[in-house]
C-alpha cells in the first residue's frame, strides 16, 4: 500500500529527471503511479492502517478530480471494497501543480516557446531544455538582458568586440562573466558551433595572454633603459631582439623574482600549464631552455607538455636525486594527474612520474620553493654554464 506521500516522492524524481523532456513536448501521458492496493489478507491483518491508507487516498481523489483511478474488489470476508489503483497525470501542468511548481513551470514553457521560436533546429530546442531553472526562476528583466545579449551575438557572429564594447544598455563586464556559461552555450546553439569555449562561440575578443619575464643580465636591462621586470601581451614578444643566450622558464612567480644575475639569460616565470605560448616565440626555439617546475606528477606533466613545443628544453632539479635530498621538506599532492605516461619524457623522468603517481612515492609533492636557495641556484649556474664561466658568473652575481 503506498500512501500519497510516498508516490509524491517518486513524481518529484520524475519532475526532476523529465521536466527537460517535458519542455521538448516529450514522454508519455497519462503519467501513471500504481498505488499497489493490498490483498484481503493484508487489509484484515492491518485494518487501521487500511483504513488510513483510504483515507488519505479519499482526500486526493477530493482534491485532484479524475487523478485517482479506482478499481472494485469483491472479497469473501471484507465484502465490496472500492480501491485506489493508479494516481494519474494528463500533463506536465497537472504534475506541477500537484508539486507546488505550477508557477516555475508555466514561465520556463513561456519562456522556452518563445526561445525556441528563433530558429526551428532541434539543437537549438534542445540546449534550451537544458536550462530549466533558468527559464523558471530568472527575473524578467535579467532574462530580457540575456536574450537580448544572445541575439545580438548571434547576429555579429565575428564581431571582433571586447566584453566592455557591447553595444547593449546595462551589460558591463561582471554581468557577462555571470552568464558566460549559457551565453556561450546559447550562441553556440544557435550557430551550430559544437565549441563551449566562449570567446570562440560568441566571436568576441579574449583579453591577450600576458607573459611575465625578468631579464638577469645588467647589460640587457640596459638595453631596455634599464627595466627588469617585463609584462606584456604574448604577441609583442614575437618579434623581440635581444642577445640571450639562454632561456629559464620556472613555475613559481617568487622563484622568478628571486634569480639573480645571469650573463644573457632571461627568466620566463608563472606559466603553469599554459607553456604553449612561449612556444609560439620564434626565436625562442633556436635557444637553450631550461625548466624548473615542482617535483609532482603535474610537474613533469608540464615539463612533457613544454617539451612537445620546445624538445631541446632541460629540466633542472625534477629527479629523484632532489628529491631524497629534501625528503623531511615533502609535502602531499592531493590530486595528481591522470595519464599513465608522457610522450616527451626521458625513461628516468618517466620512471620517477610512476613513482610519484603509483610507486613507493606515491602522491609525494616536493614544491620548488621548499628547495634550499643556496642549493638551487648553485644548480642552476652549474646547468647554464660551464665550468670555465662560472667564476665570472658568480662575481657578477656579488657586483
Amino acid at each position: 500500500m503506498r500512501t500519497p506521500e510516498e508516490l509524491r516522492r517518486r513524481l518529484q524524481s520524475r519532475w526532476q529527471n523529465q521536466r527537460r523532456n517535458w519542455l521538448l513536448g516529450e514522454g508519455e501521458w497519462p503519467l501513471s503511479l500504481g498505488t499497489e492496493p493490498p490483498t484481503e489478507a493484508k487489509v484484515l491483518a492491518e485494518w487501521t492502517r487500511f483504513d488510513q491508507w483510504l483515507a488519505q487516498w479519499r482526500e486526493v481523489a477530493h482534491r485532484s478530480a479524475n487523478a485517482v483511478r479506482h478499481e472494485a474488489r469483491s472479497w469473501p470476508r471484507v465484502g465490496e471494497q472500492k480501491l485506489p489503483c493508479v494516481w494519474q497525470f494528463a500533463t506536465p501542468e497537472a504534475v506541477a501543480t500537484e508539486l507546488g511548481q505550477v508557477a516555475r513551470w508555466s514561465q520556463a514553457k513561456q519562456r522556452f516557446d518563445l526561445l525556441a521560436a528563433w530558429k526551428g533546429d532541434a539543437t537549438w530546442r534542445s540546449e534550451l531544455s537544458r536550462h530549466f531553472e533558468l527559464l523558471a526562476d530568472l527575473d524578467d528583466a535579467q532574462f530580457q538582458r540575456l536574450c537580448t545579449v544572445v541575439e545580438w551575438l548571434w547576429r555579429h557572429p565575428a564581431s571582433g568586440l571586447y566584453p566592455r564594447q557591447l553595444p547593449i544598455s546595462g551589460i558591463d563586464t561582471k554581468w557577462l562573466d555571470s552568464y558566460r556559461s549559457v551565453t556561450a552555450a546559447w550562441v553556440g546553439a544557435l550557430r551550430a558551433c559544437e565549441t563551449r569555449d566562449f570567446y570562440v562561440a560568441t566571436g568576441l575578443r579574449a583579453a591577450p595572454d600576458r607573459l611575465r619575464m625578468r631579464l638577469l643580465d645588467p647589460a640587457l636591462r640596459e638595453s631596455l633603459g634599464g627595466l627588469s621586470d617585463i609584462e606584456a601581451p604574448a604577441g609583442e614578444f614575437m618579434g623581440l631582439k635581444l642577445p640571450v643566450q639562454s632561456v629559464l622558464i620556472v613555475e613559481n612567480l617568487v622563484t622568478g623574482l628571486a634569480c639573480e644575475s645571469l650573463p644573457g639569460t632571461m627568466v620566463f616565470m608563472r606559466r603553469g600549464y599554459a607553456v604553449d605560448a612561449l612556444a609560439k616565440l620564434p626565436w625562442l626555439s633556436q635557444l637553450p631552455v631550461y625548466y624548473w617546475g615542482d617535483i609532482d606528477t603535474h610537474g613533469l606533466a608540464i615539463l612533457s607538455r613544454l617539451r612537445s613545443y620546445l624538445p631541446q628544453a632541460r629540466a633542472l632539479m625534477m629527479d629523484e636525486a632532489t628529491l631524497l635530498a629534501f625528503r623531511g621538506l615533502w609535502g602531499k599532492e592531493e590530486k595528481q594527474h591522470a595519464a599513465l605516461e608522457f610522450q616527451h619524457l626521458a625513461e628516468e623522468e618517466q620512471r620517477l612520474y610512476r613513482a610519484l603517481r603509483e610507486g613507493e612515492y606515491k602522491q609525494v609533492r616536493l614544491e620548488q620553493e621548499r628547495i634550499a636557495w643556496d642549493f638551487a641556484w648553485q644548480r642552476v649556474i652549474g646547468a647554464l654554464f660551464p665550468d670555465e664561466l662560472r667564476i665570472g658568473v658568480k662575481r657578477l652575481a656579488t657586483e
